[in-house]
């Protein structure tokens, strides 16, 4: 039986932002336009992207060399749990059954995310964790904090925007130097603005 804690949720798209590629992620059913998204590397992004797209590479990769290891074991991944955010960093659970075991593993979302969409099975997330990174996609991919207005929209916010261009234009030059580390607490510091003003 699962927790009441937790939210079915699935991708709601892959893409390339302003501070790196990302899956966007939403509950089943919903038609809040809150998404959480979760950065992840390049190689994360093609192999997850290949795997919804259906396409089968000539080899295995990491990820499908861990599906054929569970299959030879006997073994069934149940789900996986995107189950806490810590600052900036995302935590997920795969669970697997093994003979009559139930197993829980230590992973990350993304590996977590493409082994699940290779075996068809359910994504889940704990309700904390999409409120506390739940995003509003705004205009022009703006993404504003949840339960603000998206601030380019909003002219009564002229003087707050001066300093959160500011750190825009940080994020935006971390970016350009490929310095990812600088990117996410760049990012941080614009959500913590955003939910102060």
């Amino acid at each position: 039986m699962m927790p009441d804690d937790l939210m079915e949720v699935n991708i709601a798209d892959v893409s390339i932002t302003n501070v790196g590629f990302a899956l966007f992620f939403k509950p089943v059913g919903s038609t809040s336009p809150k998404v959480v998204p979760i950065f992840i590397g390049p190689l994360e992004t093609y192999s997850i992207s290949s795997a919804l797209d259906g396409i089968t590479p000539p080899r295995p990769n990491t990820h499908d060399l861990m599906i054929n290891i569970f299959k030879q074991m006997e073994a069934r991944l149940l789900h996986v749990v995107i189950n806490d955010i810590i600052g900036n960093i995302f935590y997920a659970r795969i669970v697997i059954q093994h003979e009559d075991r139930i197993l829980e593993i230590d992973a990350r979302p993304s590996d977590s995310v493409a082994l699940a969409i290779r075996s068809g099975c359910p994504i889940f997330m704990h309700e904390k964790v999409y409120r506390d990174a739940a995003v509003i996609i705004g205009e022009e991919g703006e993404a504003a904090e949840t339960g603000e207005k998206p601030i380019i929209s909003d002219e009564n916010q002229v003087e707050d925007r001066t300093d959160l261009e500011r750190l825009q234009e940080q994020l935006q030059r971390a970016l350009e130097n490929e310095n990812y580390e600088d990117a996410a607490r760049i990012r941080d510091r614009i959500r913590d603005f955003k939910q102060e003003n």
